[in-house]
C-alpha cells in the first residue's frame, strides 16, 4: 500500500494561499495543486477548533460526536469545566486504522489529549496541560524527543500579546515552537515506522488572531508604522509552512496527499455583548447584590480580594507581576464569572461562550436552574429572539444589522444534539463576534485582543491515484475528509458517517472501477463524566486559553 500524508494546517484560507501560490511564494503547495484536486473546506457551524477538527477525525456532524466547544455543555453547570479527547462520543479514524491493523503517526492534532493507543504514536496538540511522559502515546516518545531536542512545547501565549503591540517575545517564542515541530515531525518521519502520517501546523491560526491587523490595510486598527515591522509576519508563517511541507513529501515520493485545514481566516473588528442585549430584551436578569462589580470599573485590587477570598463572581484576574504593566490595558471586570452574576430564576436565554457564537435556552430539565418548558414555549422563545436579532439597528450605519441566525437543528442532527447551543448566530460575514462579557456600555464595542478570526472556508488539497489534476472542487465539507481518506485506502466507509467520498475530485474512470464500500457503525459509548477535566485542571487550561485569546 502506498503511504499516506494528511496535513493539517490550522486556519489555512485560500484567500491568503492563492494570492501567495501565483506570486511563487508557496511552491510545494502550488506542486500539490497542480497534480491533484482542490478548493474551499466547509467548516462546522461555528468555525472553530474542537468541533472542526472532530469532525474531521470522525466524519461526524457534532450532533453525532457531541463536541461543540472546549467546554462541556451547561448540563454540567453554568460555569463549565474543559472536556478532552476521551468526551468524543465517536470512532476517530485514527481508532478505525488502529482497528485495521494500519500503523499511524500524529502529531499536534487538536483534540487528540489524552492520546489514544494507536498502533503507532500520537503526539496531542492545543492542549494545553502538557506534562511530559503522559502527554504521548507511547509515554516514552516525548522523553526520547526531548532528549533529543530539548523542551517540547505545543502552544505559547501571552497576556502583553493581547493587550498591547509588544509582541516580539510572542513571535520569537513561536519561531522556536515552529522550527521545534520542524525538527520532530521529520525524525518521527526518519526514526519511526507508519503507513498513515498526520503532523499539524497550529502557528498560522495564532499568527492570524494576532497580526491581521498589520497584515490587512483596511482592518480599522491597521497602523502603517507597525505594519512595516509586522505586516509580513502572516506570509512569513505560510512560507515557514511550506517548506516543512515540501521536506516532508521528498520523505514519500508517490505518497497519497491530503492537506485540510479546519476553518479559514478573516477580519475580526467587532464585539457584540450578547447577554447586555438579552437584558435589554428581557431575556435576561442580572443579580442586583452583585451589579456595581459589573457597571463600575473598581480597582485590580478589589476583584484580587474578592478573588482570594474565593467570591464566586470573579474567575481570574491580572497576575501581579504583570499588573504593573498591563493593569490599565487589562479591565478587571473581563474575569468576572458571568454566570455568577445572572439571576437564574427569572432569566429565560444567556449567551454562550466566545467560542460558541450561540445562545442557549434556560430550558427545564437540562440547565441547572432552567425555567423555560419544552415544546411550545421554547419554540415561541427561539422564535422570538431570533425576531428580535434581526431588529438591531447597528450604529456604524444606522440600519438594521447584518447577521445570520439558524436553529441548531438546521445545521446539527445526532443524539448529542441537545447539549448545542439553541441558536447559532453570524455577524457581519464574521467580522462582528458575540461577547459575553457583561461590562460593556452599549451593545458594540471595538475588537482589540484579536484582530483576525475564524470563517467558515477552510482548503483542502488532495493528490493520489485516480484524482484529477490541477481540478477546483466545489461544496465539499470538513467531515468528507474522513470517508475520503477511507476510500482513496480501499477501506470501508463506517454506514453512520455523515461525510461522503468527495467524488469530483477523481476521474470518472477511477470512480467506475473502484466502488466504495460501507462499513459497520463507529459509535462510541462514552459514559456521563468522561472526558470531563476536574477543578484543577480545568483551570489550567482555561488559563492558557485565555493567554491565546480565547475567553470561555
Amino acid at each position: 500500500m502506498d503511504k499516506v500524508i494528511v496535513i493539517g494546517l490550522d486556519s489555512a484560507t485560500l484567500d491568503i494561499i492563492l494570492p501567495m501560490v501565483k506570486e511563487g511564494k508557496l511552491p510545494n503547495m502550488a506542486s500539490l495543486m497542480e497534480g491533484g484536486s482542490w478548493g474551499n473546506l466547509l467548516s462546522t457551524t461555528p468555525p472553530v477548533t474542537p468541533p472542526a477538527w472532530v469532525s474531521f477525525m470522525t466524519g461526524k456532524n457534532p450532533g453525532k460526536h457531541g463536541v461543540f466547544d472546549f467546554y462541556v455543555p451547561p448540563t454540567y453547570g453554568y460555569i463549565r469545566p474543559i472536556l478532552n479527547s476521551k468526551y468524543i462520543k465517536a470512532k476517530t479514524i485514527w481508532r478505525i486504522l488502529t482497528d485495521l491493523k494500519y500503523r499511524v503517526g500524529v502529531i499536534n492534532l487538536p483534540m487528540t489529549h489524552p492520546p489514544e493507543k494507536v498502533n503507532g504514536f500520537m503526539i496531542p496538540g492545543v492542549q494545553y496541560s502538557f506534562d511530559g511522559k503522559a502527554f504521548s502515546h507511547p509515554p516514552e516518545l516525548m522523553e526520547e524527543i526531548q532528549s533529543k531536542f530539548g523542551e517540547y512545547r505545543v502552544l505559547y501565549g501571552n497576556m502583553e500579546s493581547l493587550y498591547t503591540n509588544d509582541l516580539d517575545e510572542f513571535l520569537g517564542e513561536w519561531r522556536q515552537i515552529f522550527e521545534m515541530r520542524r525538527k520532530t515531525i521529520l525524525y518521527l518521519m526518519d526514526n519511526k515506522e507508519w503507513d498513515v502520517f498526520m503532523p499539524v501546523f497550529y502557528s498560522v491560526d495564532v499568527m492570524q488572531h494576532h497580526f491581521w491587523k498589520f497584515f490587512d490595510p483596511k482592518h480599522p486598527l491597521h497602523n502603517k508604522a507597525l505594519a512595516g515591522k509586522y505586516g509580513g509576519i502572516i506570509p512569513e508563517f505560510y512560507e515557514m509552512v511550506d517548506s516543512v511541507i515540501g521536506e516532508v513529501l521528498e520523505r514519500a515520493p508517490g505518497a497519497t496527499v491530503v492537506l485540510l485545514s479546519d476553518h479559514g481566516a478573516g477580519s475580526e473588528e467587532e464585539g457584540f455583548s450578547v447577554n447586555n442585549w438579552l437584558a435589554s430584551e428581557g431575556f435576561l436578569s442580572f443579580r442586583k447584590s452583585f451589579s456595581p462589580l459589573r457597571k463600575f470599573r473598581w480597582p485590580h485590587v478589589v476583584y484580587k480580594a474578592l478573588r482570594r477570598l474565593k467570591f464566586p463572581g470573579i474567575g481570574w484576574t491580572v497576575p501581579m507581576a504583570k499588573l504593573k504593566t498591563l493593569g490599565a490595558a487589562v479591565d478587571p471586570r473581563e474575569g468576572l464569572n458571568v454566570a455568577a452574576f445572572i439571576n437564574w430564576d427569572k432569566t429565560v436565554a444567556y449567551g454562550g461562550n466566545h467560542t460558541e457564537q450561540g445562545i442557549y435556552i434556560n430550558l427545564k430539565g437540562r440547565e441547572p436552574g432552567g425555567i423555560v418548558e419544552k415544546g411550545t414555549e421554547y419554540e415561541e422563545l427561539r422564535t422570538k429572539i431570533m425576531d428580535r436579532l434581526r431588529e438591531v439597528i447597528d450604529p456604524s450605519t444606522g440600519k438594521r444589522l447584518e447577521v445570520d441566525i439558524c436553529r441548531k437543528e438546521d445545521v446539527y442532527h445526532g443524539p448529542c444534539i441537545d447539549d448545542a447551543p439553541d441558536i447559532f448566530v453570524f455577524m457581519k460575514d464574521g467580522k462582528c463576534l458575540m461577547q459575553k462579557e457583561i461590562y460593556h456600555k452599549g451593545f458594540f464595542h471595538r475588537a482589540f485582543k484579536s484582530s483576525g478570526t475564524h470563517r467558515p472556508e477552510g482548503m483542502f488539497i488532495v493528490k493520489g491515484k485516480g484524482v484529477k489534476q490541477g481540478n477546483r472542487v466545489e461544496g465539499a465539507s470538513i467531515i468528507d475528509i474522513a470517508p475520503t481518506l477511507l476510500y482513496m485506502m480501499g477501506l470501508a466507509i463506517p454506514d453512520d458517517m455523515d461525510g461522503h467520498v468527495i467524488e469530483s475530485a477523481f476521474k470518472s474512470e477511477y470512480l467506475k472501477e473502484h466502488k466504495s464500500a460501507s462499513g459497520p457503525s463507529a459509535d462510541l459509548e462514552v459514559s456521563r463524566g468522561e472526558g470531563v477535566l476536574d477543578g484543577e485542571e480545568s483551570e489550567k487550561v482555561k488559563k492558557a486559553l485565555r493567554d491565546l485569546g480565547y475567553f470561555g
